[in-house]
């Protein structure tokens, strides 16, 4: 995934956005450009979440879904869901480059993937939980070790823009990016696993 010269994301991702929103939500996501006030809500939610979601692997879609919707309202803006491969110096930690099914994936319960999930936030990736599993061993040595030395031991969401990402080894993936209903129970989903 790489982002063009003026920062905006690859067609193919503006793509996903388009068919899983609508082309204004897309339009509106191409174009956001975060200013110092929603920085500050994007980190006060997301400590707010880490603080009150328990640690555990295969938390990546819920925390990612429950951010989004926290976000989108007083931001005023369409924060994408974006679900795909994760990998570190080449080699894929989840994921694969097979297509991801994210019309029905994400709409059962029927839970076999693999992947990993992150939003969209201006110029950024933002991921909730990849620090955090990085600090719990949920996640393989290599990726473990390579997260703290580059984003720190107390490391909790990340947020980094593609070259920032690449510029430590993490290469994002996007296959798919889901639809509002999804996220919506996503969330919800997210509410009743972690208690809140």
């Amino acid at each position: 995934m790489r982002q063009n010269r003026n920062g905006s994301w690859p067609k193919p991702l503006l793509s996903m956005i388009e068919t899983s929103h609508s082309s204004e939500a897309m339009k509106q996501v191409r174009d956001y450009a975060p200013d110092k006030t929603a920085f500050g809500i994007l980190e006060e939610m997301g400590k707010g979440m880490l603080a009150m979601v328990p640690p555990e692997g295969s938390s990546c879609v819920p925390m990612s879904a429950l951010l989004a919707i926290s976000l989108e309202e007083p931001l005023g803006t369409v924060i994408p869901v974006v679900a795909g491969a994760l990998k570190l110096d080449g080699d894929y930690m989840y994921g694969s480059n097979r297509a991801v099914d994210g019309q029905h994936l994400f709409s059962t319960d029927e839970n076999d993937w693999d992947g990993h999930c992150w939003l969209l936030f201006g110029d950024y990736i933002v991921d909730i939980s990849l620090g955090r599993t990085a600090r719990h061993s949920h996640c393989r040595t290599a990726l473990a070790h390579r997260v703290m030395s580059a984003f720190g031991e107390h490391v909790g969401m990340i947020a980094v823009t593609e070259a920032g990402a690449r510029n430590v080894g993490l290469h994002y993936l996007p296959r798919y990016v889901l639809t509002p209903d999804q996220v919506l129970a996503n969330a919800g989903g997210a509410l009743q696993k972690f208690d809140l």
